[in-house]
């Protein structure tokens, strides 16, 4: 078996408008893709065709684990009410890994060849092979049905967190979009796109719309998720295999196109029309918005006399403008944001590395009264409609310490509500319960000192 080693390389901060090198991680094998976890602010990294999986603690940027596997992982997706990871394994079986201790605990018999997507409602898993939907239970791990169409159904899963539904793309230059009730996980609808082979898609939860971009071809398509009809195609330039990107805050969809991949498109969600397009440089490989900031990262691959390289592009959101380029590394793969510590983690094949880069930008305040090492809140429930409680151990609070103030932020960092604790502490455990009137569905972050914690709202 092989063994793994990693060199850990600190710069001098290379000083930009809104962002440094951080940390360069130089590894023996390619990292490819990569998965951030909140809970133990750590970062899930898998290497192309080696089997084994690391765990990095993004707190001290070392190796916390590595996890040996019989197959070459490629994608993953969390569940946070169970604290598993389910691992596409090489198009062979899907890994189930308990992210307390960071090991795999079952193996799941389904050749997933994509990103999976999770049902945190019904606490269910939706994978798909290429040719069929595999619907799996997360209190036993195990499938409970396979959905099955006369074609394909390979190219992207997401959930409609609102009308509780799934939306699958086809494959083999088919067009439609395959449309599953995940309250009895039967095909409710089929939705000619006029797309070919519906590759990527986003949802829009403010509006309940699904943008779906195609494998070939020039056309991307807006779904609407209320009555599940195809309410708009338009002309979007060649598209590749990036993902879109929605962005709650301004209300846009990102949308990587144009003739030679070097485009940015970028969609008002309101009237679904094309108000910019931006063109960096270079042919975009892979985006991811930093919502703290309201940034979004963008790396493009591009080519001189010396050879291949990246730049990275920083745009502000609010004025959809580059206000930051720098060049590094050789070819990205895929990218992620930490929006605990505000950084940003790219994976480069080119050069067998992890660059971390941060965001100069302030978000969530960390200054605190409480023992932060020995702080182990717990909300419940999650999800949530109209309150949250969270019992916080009475060993947490240090001598004389006040009760801690809890923040509720959004997804971009923006504070939504502020409440002050003056509830005497118990014997052994304080519990506090925060009114969700007035808070949208969507996903949050609350912080308790320097601990935060992600939960969801729903309907």
């Amino acid at each position: 078996m092989k063994k793994y080693s990693l060199l850990l390389v600190l710069l001098l901060p290379l000083t930009f408008y809104a962002q440094v090198i951080d940390t360069v991680i130089r590894f023996n094998d390619n990292p490819w893709d990569l998965l951030y976890v909140s809970e133990g602010n750590e970062l899930y990294l898998n290497f192309g065709s080696s089997n084994f999986l690391l765990v990095l603690d993004c707190s001290t940027n070392q190796v916390k684990k590595t996890l040996f596997t019989p197959y070459s992982a490629s994608y993953g997706i969390r569940n946070w009410n169970r604290d598993k990871i389910y691992y596409v394994f090489g198009g062979s079986a899907i890994g189930v890994i308990d992210n307390r201790t960071d090991s795999i605990i079952k193996w799941i018999n389904y050749g997933a060849r994509r990103a999976p997507c999770y049902n945190s409602r019904d606490d269910k898993i939706y994978a798909t092979n290429g040719a069929s939907v595999a619907v799996i239970d997360c209190e036993t791990d195990s499938i409970i049905k396979i959905i099955t169409q006369p074609y394909f159904l390979s190219g992207f899963i997401v959930w409609d967190s609102i009308g509780n539904k799934v939306y699958c793309g086809s494959g083999f230059s088919r067009d439609e979009v395959t449309v599953i009730n995940c309250a009895n996980d039967s095909v409710v609808a089929v939705i000619n796109t006029r797309l070919s082979k519906p590759i990527a898609a986003v949802f829009n939860l403010q509006r309940r719309k699904v943008y779906v971009a195609g494998n070939w071809g020039f056309y991307g398509a807006v779904i609407d998720a209320v009555g599940d009809t195809l309410i708009k195609d338009f002309y979007i330039g060649f598209n590749f295999w990036v993902s879109l990107i929605w962005n709650s805050l301004e209300d846009k969809v990102y949308w990587p196109s144009g003739e030679d991949g070097d485009s940015l498109h970028i969609i008002d969600c309101l009237n679904d029309s094309i108000i910019k397009s931006v063109v960096p440089g270079g042919q975009l490989e892979c985006i991811n918005l930093a919502n703290w900031s309201n940034r979004l990262y963008v790396v493009a691959r591009d080519y001189d006399s010396t050879g291949r390289f990246n730049i990275l592009y920083v745009l502000d959101c609010r004025i959809d403008s580059v206000i930051s380029q720098m060049r590094f590394g050789r070819l990205a793969t895929a990218m992620t944001c930490n929006p605990i510590d505000h950084l940003i983690y790219i994976t480069d094949i080119g050069d067998s590395a992890l660059y971390v880069i941060r965001d100069e930008i302030p978000g969530i305040d960390k200054a605190s009264r409480l023992d932060a090492s020995r702080l182990t809140p717990e909300i419940y429930p999650n999800p949530a409609k109209t309150v949250i409680r969270i019992r916080i151990p009475r060993a947490s609070f240090t001598p004389n310490a006040s009760r801690p103030t809890l923040k509720i932020f959004d997804v971009s960092g923006k504070l939504i509500k502020e409440v002050l604790n003056s509830t005497s502490a118990q014997e052994h455990k304080e519990e506090i319960r925060i009114s969700l009137k007035g808070i949208h569905p969507g996903i949050y972050f609350l912080q308790i000192g320097t601990e935060i914690k992600k939960f969801l709202i729903i309907k």
